[in-house]
């Protein structure tokens, strides 16, 4: 999920910049001060939404890196009293930062293109009021000086920017002034090369309406709230806060490498998702694309002890995310806005506490806004009747039914399936002749691929106890056994959205996954015209690729190189395959000598 950031925004900025000087534009933002005070009551949820708007702002300046940073008057860390947004974007040129401060100050208003997540220009003040009675707004372009400007409210209380008319003005831009200190000692130690040739810096001071008062408070909720909120654009823009990286977490659980996907040996399971063709309102009837994620959580996939029900402290840090998100989320461009939690169905009307047990994901475009109305805060969404009656039409109401009863189902009795018998593959025994002649890399860090190994053998060995329900050491002993007779294995398992492959060493085992649900199985590895040879070419092919992922755990930057691209990769083959279809000929398949493939359970 991309935001369009080309360069035409910084220049879109100077020209509105330019048009305000040249309208004599006096920078009011209303008449009296109790215009100001009342903006405080913008309904945020808690800090992090607040944080959202300003991260927003910065992802539609195509900043790669994001830091919200802390300060500290006194020597103690516990509490900070101060706060800074630090992004590496285009930055604002000068005689912008006082309509940025103002309410509706943007030249995004009105665009015919929508292409980011702002429209009215209220997000960056009526959050930091919210927060603070003051903020500060510091900017920089490439090639130019910093110039900042300050919103205090103490000083809008007393008078000082009211004029004779009684309209309250935003103060005058500041020339040549730079953030402070403990700033520029953040951006030195977290910020790409340690320097910011460009981009905005936004302070918050005088907190006195912040969620959560300490500096662990905020690192437990927030690091979680953003992983959730910009899960689709982590890639794009990296988000760290106080200095810990933001992980992406999906709230259906069904994105391998994403937080919590691998939290213990259960897997929630991807439903077929759904897409919809809509007729926009906004562009002479072009019809854009909805879609829908569903997915299915099992009985104790909340549970830490899998014997007992999620409650109390036996519940697993999936479990808030889950009874946060009890209802459709709703996601615009990629970006989650809200959790609807009724809908115009009957018996359906209000989610209740077992519909935790499964979720269901709408994203829309921004074509279709006027079908969504969403608050100037961006934390709720009205859908519109033809919404409501598009999603039932493409079974969201039956799915949802669907759902609810294979809950009731599993509550009754936890369902397990029987594990396939696994087979000798001839790519398995190639990649194991071969070893002898690997050219052997030393890992960056053998410590932490050894004990990821060990993790992933462990939750493989309690799936396969609980699913066969025999004691762990057994199965633990067999699948010792398992890995010194069969170091390498191919598995198969339905994740939508997800890469086409993934490789992971499970004990001494290396396992390929093959994403069933992306074209290249479909249309490439399980075609008629996929031969054993091929498809054992293929599962070779990826085993290699694989091993090299191994390889990197423990270096930050190869790892990071192997998640991104392979993510990148595999969008580029699904579209590529899809287009494929106009090209290739009928004629150009071949029967396949096999009546079908053996596909082992995962």
């Amino acid at each position: 999920m991309t935001i369009s950031t080309d360069k035409t925004e910084l220049q879109k900025q100077i020209a509105y910049a330019n048009e305000l000087k040249a309208k004599g534009f006096d920078y009011g933002f209303a008449v009296g001060t109790a215009f100001v005070e009342s903006m405080r009551n913008t309904h945020y949820k808690h800090t992090g939404t607040a944080l959202d708007e300003l991260i927003d702002n910065s992802i539609e300046a195509g900043a790669s890196q994001v830091c919200i940073a802390l300060g500290y008057s006194q020597k103690s860390k516990a509490k900070p009293d101060a706060l800074a947004v630090i992004d590496d974007g285009h930055g604002m040129p000068p005689g912008m930062l006082r309509p940025a401060a103002a309410w509706g100050g943007t030249h995004r208003h009105n665009d015919e293109v929508r292409t980011g997540f702002g429209r009215f220009g209220f997000g960056l003040p009526s959050a930091s009021v919210n927060q603070a009675r003051k903020f500060s707004i510091y900017s920089v372009v490439a090639g130019g000086n910093w110039h900042c400007v300050s919103v205090d409210l103490d000083e809008i209380a007393a008078g000082k920017h009211t004029d004779k008319t009684g309209k309250v003005h935003v103060p005058e831009e500041q020339e040549n002034c730079e953030p402070p200190k403990w700033v520029f000692e953040h951006i030195e130690c977290h910020m790409p090369g340690g320097k910011l040739p460009h981009g905005t810096v936004v302070i918050w001071d005088k907190m006195d309406r912040i969620k959560w008062s300490t500096t662990k408070g905020m690192r437990d909720n927030l690091l979680q709230h953003f992983g959730v909120m910009y899960r689709n654009y982590l890639q794009q823009t990296g988000i760290k806060f106080d200095g810990t990286v933001v992980e992406p977490l999906d709230p259906l659980f069904v994105t391998p490498g994403f937080r919590y996907f691998d939290e213990d040996e259960d897997r929630a399971k991807a439903l077929e998702p759904a897409e919809l063709e809509v007729k926009s309102k906004r562009s002479d009837g072009e019809k854009v694309k909805l879609t829908v994620r569903f997915a299915l959580f099992p009985h104790r996939f909340f549970s830490k002890d899998k014997e007992k029900d999620a409650a109390n402290r036996n519940s697993n840090n999936r479990f808030k995310v889950a009874n946060d998100h009890r209802g459709i989320i709703v996601c615009r461009m990629g970006r989650q806005i809200d959790v609807v939690e009724r809908t115009p169905w009957q018996n359906i009307e209000k989610f209740r506490n077992d519909d935790r047990y499964w979720a269901v994901e709408v994203d829309f475009p921004a074509e279709l806004d006027e079908e969504f109305t969403i608050a100037n805060s961006k934390q709720g969404v009205v859908m519109s009747d033809r919404i409501w009656d598009l999603l039932a039409d493409a079974g969201m109401e039956k799915n949802i039914r669907l759902l609810r009863k294979e809950v009731s189902a599993m509550q009754k009795a936890d369902k397990t399936k029987p594990e396939d018998p696994n087979k000798d593959r001839p790519s398995e025994a190639s990649m194991k002749e071969s070893e002898k002649f690997r050219r052997l890399r030393t890992p960056s860090n053998s410590a932490e691929r050894e004990a990821k190994a060990k993790e992933q053998f462990e939750q493989y060995v309690k799936q396969k106890a609980k699913e066969q329900k025999r004691p762990e050491e057994l199965v633990r002993s067999e699948a010792k056994e398992e890995e010194v007779a069969h170091p390498y294995k191919v598995e198969f398992d339905n994740h939508p959205g997800a890469p086409f492959y993934r490789v992971i060493q499970r004990g001494g085992m290396k396992v390929l996954e093959i994403n069933t649900s992306h074209r290249f199985y479909t249309d490439v590895y399980a075609s008629p015209a996929a031969d054993r040879f091929l498809r054992a070419g293929l599962e070779v092919l990826l085993f290699s690729i694989g091993e090299a992922e191994l390889d990197a755990l423990g270096n930050q930057d190869k790892s990071n190189f192997y998640h991104v691209e392979k993510t990148a990769w595999s969008e580029r083959l699904e579209v590529a395959l899809d287009v494929l279809h106009k090209f290739g000929h009928d004629e150009d398949s071949v029967d396949s000598a096999d009546e079908g493939i053996e596909i082992e359970a995962a």
